[in-house]
């Protein structure tokens, strides 16, 4: 445990020197909206940063938690998977990971299927499914499908274009 501690301080410290210090960049964001997110969504399988993204993790945080992002943001993203070098998916499924284990009250990175599909509306949408959308894309998930194919399908939605 100390050992993988010890590489997850290294990986914080890596991402930092690549990416500025996310911490001030994330502080000083404001959460895209409108046509911001419009060009995220068309562009969401491109690879993202914290600090220079930060304006689409100042959404996820918004949509999540109603709040601006905690600060030790960064460090709780990379315990749920998302170190700098990730797609704008990959980093969605972070903060649903995130918000799925909170729900579920287990962190142990596997929720169930339902709470992982609420927490990708509330990460991407910033609401809960509708029962269409809960039913179809439950139904795409335990028929086989990729929780971030269907994560990405919400990302890439009109609905969140038009987030403001």
């Amino acid at each position: 445990m100390k050992l993988q501690r010890a590489i997850l301080a290294g990986a914080i410290l890596v991402l930092s020197a690549c990416d500025g210090d996310p911490t001030e960049q994330l502080a000083k964001a404001k959460a895209s909206a409108g046509e911001e997110l419009a060009e995220y969504s068309s562009n969401i399988t491109d690879i993202v940063s914290l600090g220079g993204n930060a304006d689409l993790v100042q959404r996820f945080c918004k949509n999540a938690f109603a709040a601006a992002c905690p600060a030790d943001v960064a460090t709780r993203l990379s315990e749920f998977g998302f170190f700098s070098g990730g797609s704008g998916v990959d980093l969605a499924n972070a903060f649903v990971v995130w918000v799925a284990d909170e729900k579920d009250g287990n962190p142990d990175l596997a929720s169930p299927d339902e709470d992982y599909l609420w927490a990708a509306y509330k990460v991407a949408l910033g609401r809960e499914p509708d029962e269409g959308g809960a039913v179809s894309n439950l139904a795409f998930i335990k028929d086989g499908g990729d929780r971030k194919t269907m994560l990405r399908s919400l990302l890439e939605s009109q609905e969140f274009k038009n987030l403001q």
